[in-house]
């Protein structure tokens, strides 16, 4: 993978942190058993996505093009070698 490749994932990752819909999940939940708190104050993932939304109009803050992201797509069966661990 690119270095830039790179850079721009873990700019994705900072602006869509990991687990951020379990929190959604989460605070939905709470929500029904009566938390008044809004989602951003409760979870902080979930502060990042809202903050970030604002700035979603900027193309390069899309999901990161390259390389990597084409050979995940493709990889519906595999990466096409061989299976080592038969």
């Amino acid at each position: 993978m690119p270095y830039t490749e790179f850079v721009k994932w873990v700019e994705y990752f900072k602006q869509r942190p990991i687990g951020w819909r379990d929190d959604q999940r989460t605070y939905m939940l709470l929500r029904t058993q009566g938390v008044k708190e809004s989602a951003e104050n409760v979870f902080p993932t979930l502060r990042l996505i809202k903050s970030n939304e604002v700035d979603s109009h900027i193309p390069d803050r899309a999901i990161p093009k390259g390389q990597f992201l084409d050979k995940l797509r493709k990889a519906t069966k595999g990466d096409g070698s061989s299976n080592m661990f038969r």
